[in-house]
């Protein structure tokens, strides 16, 4: 590359926040480099997100959606038990109409869709799913570079750099084998948190990395988060991990999958947890933040116990009970939801290939069962047995599960234990800001020309990722634009 000395405002991190704002920036005329670890553009918020929220979209009020920024802003903050920052809450809501604007104009369209998890169906829709959206990102970054914006690929921060008056004056970069140092007058961090950084998940996290299974950005590795902290950045709210359902993982392949047992995870059937008891109404599964939720308070993981009954049943009859994730991807390809699963003809063959690959457990008797999980066998069996009397009686007088669900007891040997794993979309905690994403430090002093944005920020969430779809990425979005207009006009 030709060595590149000087810009306006160097951005750390080419996903959706760095995108919005690098090219925020450059649309007030400012000089910016933006910054890309791998070789590709667009991380998590290209290659894992399908759309994003917003509130007053124009697409929302041409459907007589009666939902406002009020509504939004009020719903947030009793999730989060006002725990959260409620000036970030209210500019990211109100700019969210704006931003699906603006992102139309510069070449990517979204479409409003229903909420796409079931128990949202009677929430206003609120999701915008991106239309042709590897091209809509590609026309982002052109006009990006049209404006005169740098893209470097393959290109990690080092370090930030002041002067002696705290001033930012440059960033320390490294491409391909080589640093070298940008000199610029601000520096907005991007680079989306740190789940792919595995030390910082291990201090961080509440349950051990082994079940914590990561579906987040892998060049994620904690390296703004890390650079603002050596410059002073308030770190206090690190640590928040975006749960987002649970899955079946084998722990020596990890490429092995089989979609039969992912189905039979997205079911309330009977689930245990590592004291062999049941945690909550499995229809928690329904709703993917809770669903995470209480899988991460359960210690990351728990067991799904099935029985040779269920799995012959499965194997010829189609249920009529819903997939968690159908909706989520019949609404990607326009389709009608089934609300059915199955049959499963291959499931026998399926769960001996999880046991194989150690996802799961068989045995003939509970008790052995058990022993192979580690469990106590005398309160399995005081579990199953309760849980075989609510089936009885469909009445579940524990945690209230709906008679729908309470269908299949567990009492005919082999029985089967599957393994289901927290899933994390990133961490969603890292460096105090303002409403303009300016960083803060441990007195709440502006850090002066410094920014975090999307996963490197903090302030929007409590403890645990909202109920409300598409929210992370429409933090990013508008959080990463908030700080290029800011940094922006400061420099202007």
């Amino acid at each position: 590359m030709t060595e590149i000395k000087d810009t306006d405002i160097v951005v750390i991190g080419a996903g959706a926040s760095g995108i919005g704002a690098a090219l925020t920036a450059v649309e007030k005329g400012c000089g910016v480099v933006l910054l890309e670890k791998g070789n590709k553009f667009g991380g998590a918020g290209m290659f894992g997100a399908q759309g994003l929220f917003a509130v007053e979209s124009a697409q929302q009020q041409a459907k007589h959606i009666n939902y406002t920024v009020s509504d939004a802003f009020n719903e947030l903050l009793e999730y989060t038990h006002y725990r959260s920052n409620a000036k970030i809450t209210k500019k990211i809501l109100s700019r969210s109409a704006e931003t699906i604007d603006w992102l139309a104009s510069n070449g990517l369209k979204t479409e409003l869709v229903n909420n796409t998890q079931e128990p949202h169906q009677k929430h206003a829709e609120v999701y915008h799913q991106y239309i042709d959206k590897f091209n809509g990102f590609q026309k982002l970054m052109d006009n990006f570079i049209d404006r005169g914006g740098i893209l470097l690929t393959e290109t990690s921060g080092l370090g930030i750099i002041t002067d002696n008056s705290g001033q930012i004056s440059g960033v320390r970069i490294l491409h391909e084998g080589r640093s070298s140092t940008i000199n610029c007058k601000a520096v907005i961090c991007a680079d989306g948190g740190f789940i792919g950084n595995q030390e910082m998940v291990a201090k961080y996290s509440a349950v051990a990395p082994d079940v914590l299974h990561s579906m987040g950005e892998r060049k994620a590795t904690g390296d703004g988060i890390k650079m603002l902290e050596k410059i002073g950045g308030d770190t206090r709210h690190i640590g928040t991990f975006e749960n987002h359902a649970a899955t079946v993982i084998s722990p020596t392949n990890p490429k092995w999958r089989q979609q039969s047992l992912f189905t039979l995870t997205n079911i309330p059937l009977l689930w245990i947890d590592k004291q062999a008891a049941r945690f909550v109404n499995e229809e928690v599964v329904y709703d993917f933040a809770l669903w995470g939720n209480a899988t991460y308070a359960a210690g990351g993981y728990y067991y799904i116990i099935l029985d040779q009954n269920l799995v012959s049943t499965l194997e010829k009859q189609q249920l009529d009970w819903t997939d968690a994730f159908e909706r989520t991807f019949k609404t990607l390809t326009h389709e009608p939801v089934s609300h059915k699963i199955g049959p499963f003809s291959t499931l026998q063959n399926d769960l001996a290939d999880a046991v194989a690959n150690k996802a799961a457990w068989t045995a003939k008797t509970l008790d052995s069962l058990a022993l192979q999980l580690k469990l106590d066998p005398q309160k399995l069996d005081a579990t199953i047995k309760q849980y075989n009397e609510f089936t009885a009686n469909k009445k579940d007088d524990l945690f209230y599960k709906s008679s729908q669900f309470l269908s299949f007891k567990v009492e005919q040997g082999p029985f089967y234990a599957l393994k289901a794993c927290s899933t994390s979309l990133g961490t969603i905690g890292g460096i105090e800001t303002n409403e303009n994403m300016e960083v803060l430090d441990q007195k709440s002093n502006i850090i002066k020309g410094a920014y975090a944005t999307g996963n490197n920020a903090s302030g929007m969430y409590d403890t645990s990722y909202p109920t409300l779809e598409g929210i992370s990425c429409a933090f990013a979005w508008n959080s990463g634009r908030i700080a290029g207009e800011s940094a922006a006009n400061i420099l202007n």
